[in-house]
């Protein structure tokens, strides 16, 4: 299988670590509280429905609905451990927590329970270069040499902006590295993380001639912080704060410290695949390791709600006039099936966009072409293998926005949703797939 879509951390040779307690089965597949249309948890846990479009929802996307039973099912198989939400034009419609957070302390996921997003953090990265290209001051067609010094000519002066965010640069993937790995653990601070890990890109040789092919890597999207620390004067830890999560009213969403994420309460750990024993080992010492914040490929924690905001903000104009939140919206070059990965959804056709990925849906029961639309975002994947266990732990995120269904749909597990998130993705895609043929029908 092809490396999941996160950082170093999910191909650490992760040693056995103590089994965890295990979970009450009646705790296990409850659904936590839904949330009302502001984002606070509704203690009885009824789900307040949005009165838009003429209809309301589809009734699959409601409670007790095909998603709900999909997403169920895999809960009830000790698959799925996390949290999803549903909205309908911007208001959620069904939003169902299960498993826990934290196995040893007996703390459930819920609503506001904070995920790693991994390589959903992309995303934010993706729109801190297009607010500062709505600025003028990032070009898309501009080398990275223009903004980050130290590069050999060959590089400086020749991948640009859209092919490290399009993955086309043929910069290879620093967290590849077994020397970066050893590297981050002597990190103590975002700076000195950032500074180490740009001073090894320097030294690498570029895996193919800029433009000319697609290799998914992690140093595009640390290479566009970087860009986006140089146009803003600010560093990336700093600048995206400010810029996107203050303004989207995203207040449970930051780079939290390896000590918070071992020991906050509102953080869900990350967890193995089932043990011979059926029990989970809690990964999260392995994921935990130096600063967060100074890499543009990954890091963030959010919950579902707040990934929610994120999509209103960046459609209502808040983090960009329309023009430039469409640049978002829309891939900018093709990936075949053969270069697709598990953590990719599968789709007739798939753009990598700038932080986001395209796709095309509508291939449900009839396959009527005229339900075919878009849905876009990205996807995080943090893979970690142990002895133990034949399947591989760690985490699995997604933000999908179907544009002209009017439905976001947020998925943020901490179980690795093996063989990845694009599996869960097909079957999301399928039961939406189908509500728009039914649609197209009438």
């Amino acid at each position: 299988m092809k490396p999941s879509r996160r950082s170093a951390l999910g191909l650490l040779g992760a040693a056995p670590l103590a089994a965890s307690r295990a979970l009450s089965p009646s705790r296990a597949l409850s659904p936590s509280s839904a949330l009302n249309p502001s984002g606070a948890l509704n203690p009885s846990g009824a789900v307040a429905l949005a009165a838009t479009g003429p209809s309301g929802p589809p009734s699959a996307l409601l409670p007790g609905g095909a998603y709900d039973q999909f997403v169920r099912g895999l809960a009830d198989q000790d698959k799925f451990s996390g949290t999803v939400l549903l909205a309908w034009h911007g208001e959620p419609v069904l939003v169902r927590s299960y498993q826990m957070a934290d196995k040893a302390l007996d703390i459930p996921n819920r609503a506001g329970t904070m995920f790693l997003l991994a390589s959903l953090t992309k995303f934010f990265t993706g729109v801190a270069v297009t607010q500062l290209a709505a600025q003028g001051k990032i070009g898309f067609h501009a080398t990275l040499g223009s903004y980050v010094d130290g590069f050999p000519p060959a590089i400086a002066n020749t991948v640009t902006v859209h092919q490290l965010l399009t993955h086309t640069s043929g910069v290879p993937d620093f967290s590849m590295s077994a020397a970066w790995r050893n590297e981050l653990p002597g990190w103590t601070t975002n700076a000195e993380a950032f500074d180490g890990t740009l001073s090894f890109l320097r030294q690498l040789p570029l895996s193919f001639t800029p433009g000319t092919a697609y290799t998914y890597s992690n140093s595009n999207f640390f290479l566009a912080g970087a860009i986006v620390a140089h146009a803003s004067g600010q560093a990336f830890w700093d600048y995206v704060p400010q810029h996107i999560f203050g303004p989207a009213g995203m207040t449970s969403t930051a780079f939290v410290s390896a000590q918070q994420q071992m020991t906050d309460p509102r953080i869900a750990h990350n967890y193995s695949a089932p043990l011979a024993d059926g029990q989970h080992q809690d990964l999260t010492p392995h994921i935990a390791i130096g600063p967060n914040g100074w890499d543009g490929a990954g890091g963030a924690f959010s919950t579902a709600p707040d990934l929610l905001r994120f999509v209103r903000a960046l459609t209502d104009g808040t983090l960009l006039g329309p023009a430039w939140a469409a640049v978002i919206a829309s891939g900018k070059h093709p990936i075949s099936p053969a270069e697709q990965n598990p953590d990719q959804a599968p789709s007739r056709s798939t753009l990598v966009g700038y932080g986001t990925e395209e796709r095309i849906i509508g291939t449900g029961a009839t396959g009527a072409a005229s339900a075919a639309q878009r849905a876009y975002g990205h996807t995080g994947g943090l893979l970690i293998r142990i002895g133990g266990s034949s399947q591989p732990g760690g985490g699995s995120t997604s933000l999908s926005i179907y544009p002209d269904l009017g439905v976001v749909a947020v998925v943020l597990s901490n179980y690795y949703l093996y063989p990845g998130i694009g599996t869960f993705l097909a079957q999301q895609d399928r039961i939406l797939g189908e509500v728009l043929e039914r649609k197209a029908e009438k």
